[in-house]
């Protein structure tokens, strides 16, 4: 198929993409909704799907998937994911021309690093599907090695003709239709005053709280003034997150008699302490604080007193002083 026009080749036929995420803390979920714009500019029309209520019958009359999945605890599937992934196991070799690839998000700091991602890229396998591209295993700074691999797999899928056929010739040309392709950016700007700080609301809600710390403060730099931003302890949680990944639970006294308090007032939703807390003991709520969500855009951050530990890391963590350490007597 060299002599295709490749233009005409990305817009006719089926060219449905289909992302799955398994998210614990947001990042996974992040991801994929970046790569459902990315989509676009190679002719595909991205779907994103929640594991959490998938049909994994439905993919067998899927010839492009994607998943993207973290690793929760030591080797354990996100809560999203982990009944999608025990009918995975059990559903038989029901895929004849579904082509995927996985990217897999972890920790090198535990020993059973992106176990999920392999876990899953093993499963496919066993299902009967094609590993178009291999599978890349992304430590704690995942945004990098994600984006390498998603230019890789989705110049490949999109390669993928509407007979499910994949045509290998194409995909130097369809990599260079999609660097070439000007896709609209659909971002939204907060504007209400009860949305959050005016740092948060001149920030581009699109692509906010997949970033890093250091990344996130760059933007908001952006956003306001130097002297408006507030002191951080960011690179301080860092080292001690480095420290304190690697120490469960039950090893640290309960509480130490301190609990961190979140002021509603200051938070500003963007997940920083849920990505530093070690313990999963921070929850994001809607702006009424009234219902939980998975949603972590334009939330509010909640402290889980009874899995709070005292160690003090989310306080460091928030860009905007939003947390603070109250003795529990």
């Amino acid at each position: 198929m060299s002599d295709v026009d490749i233009a005409t080749f990305a817009t006719e036929g089926n060219r449905d993409l289909h992302i799955l995420y398994g998210s614990q803390s947001g990042n996974s979920e992040g991801l994929a909704e970046k790569w459902q714009k990315e989509g676009k500019k190679y002719g595909l029309n991205p779907t994103v799907h929640d594991m959490d209520g998938f049909d994994i019958n439905s993919m067998s009359g899927m010839s492009r998937v994607m998943i993207v999945c973290s690793t929760w605890g030591e080797g354990e599937m996100p809560d999203n994911a982990e009944e999608l992934y025990e009918a995975a196991v059990g559903v038989g070799k029901i895929l004849t021309n579904t082509h995927f690839s996985i990217c897999a998000l972890g920790d090198t700091g535990y020993d059973l690093f992106c176990e999920s991602g392999k876990d899953w890229d093993k499963t496919m396998e066993n299902m009967g599907g094609t590993r178009i591209h291999d599978r890349v295993d992304c430590d704690v700074d995942f945004e990098d090695p994600a984006e390498q691999w998603m230019n890789g797999a989705m110049s490949k899928l999109a390669c993928v003709d509407g007979d499910g056929k994949f045509q290998a010739d194409l995909v130097d040309s369809m990599a260079s239709y999609a660097s070439g392709a000007v896709i609209e950016s659909e971002t939204e700007t907060i504007v209400e005053e009860s949305a959050g700080t005016s740092a948060y609301q001149a920030m581009e809600t699109a692509s906010l709280f997949f970033h890093k710390p250091n990344k996130w403060l760059k933007r908001v730099k952006e956003a306001v003034d130097d002297d408006e931003l507030p002191t951080t302890g960011i690179e301080k949680a860092k080292d001690m997150f480095k420290e304190l990944r690697k120490i469960t639970l039950k090893s640290l006294p309960q509480g130490k008699d301190y609990i961190a308090l979140v002021d509603n007032e200051k938070c500003i939703g963007c997940t920083q302490c849920v990505y530093y807390c070690n313990f999963a003991s921070i929850d994001m709520i809607s702006w009424d604080l009234k219902a939980r969500t998975s949603q972590f855009e334009s939330k509010k951050a909640l402290i889980l007193d009874d899995t709070c530990v005292g160690c003090t890391l989310c306080a460091f963590a928030c860009p905007v002083e939003a947390i603070t350490m109250e003795s529990k007597v």
